[in-house]
């Protein structure tokens, strides 16, 4: 049976192999180089085992890479997420405090100013939307009382609403007692 192990080169195929030792080399064997180091013989059963090793571990690699890819894009996808999450709450929170009436359309066409602004400014955009649509905003009084006096309700009138609460059973006027309580 032949030798499996052995390299084969071109020369050996044209001309018939006799078993005719290597010259003997007059260099020390323990002082080897690069150039006299014998070839390292691996049988053919490992080398294709080898072989479908490294094109395993060369397919898990680009799975890999593609996955890696993915949860690349993932990761964009849920930062620029967050991003405009916070800028809705930032917009929520500064309309609210503005007094806005229609929070959704208010929001809207905030998030439309800043999106066509070269560096978002959350406060310029309200500001503006403010002075642009003063529809969309309460209006705010310069003094803070309000142009009517309080109704000022006597005892008299609160017991007379508890009697006939009690006495009609009604929720009208239950509510009617309750609200003069309360004041």
């Amino acid at each position: 049976m032949p030798d499996l192990t052995a390299p084969v080169n071109d020369a050996d195929l044209d001309t018939p192999s006799t078993d005719v030792p290597p010259p003997p080399t007059d260099a020390d064997p323990s002082q080897t180089t690069d150039d006299a180091t014998p070839e390292k013989r691996v049988p053919v059963t490992e080398a294709i085992r080898y072989r479908k090793r490294a094109q395993s571990a060369e397919q898990q690699l680009g799975e890999l890479h593609d996955r890696f890819g993915q949860l690349q894009r993932q990761l964009d996808e849920s930062r620029q997420t967050i991003v405009a999450l916070e800028r809705r709450q930032k917009i929520d929170a500064l309309l609210t405090d503005s007094d806005a009436i229609d929070l959704e359309a208010a929001r809207l066409l905030t998030e439309v100013s800043v999106s066509q602004m070269d560096e978002p400014d959350v406060d310029a955009a309200v500001s503006e939307l403010r002075r642009q649509k003063p529809y969309l905003f309460r209006r705010r009084s310069p003094r803070s009382g309000s142009a009517m006096a309080p109704r000022v309700e006597t005892p008299a009138e609160e017991e007379l609403a508890a009697e006939r609460a009690a006495a009609s059973g009604d929720r009208r006027d239950l509510l009617d007692y309750l609200r003069l309580r309360r004041r």
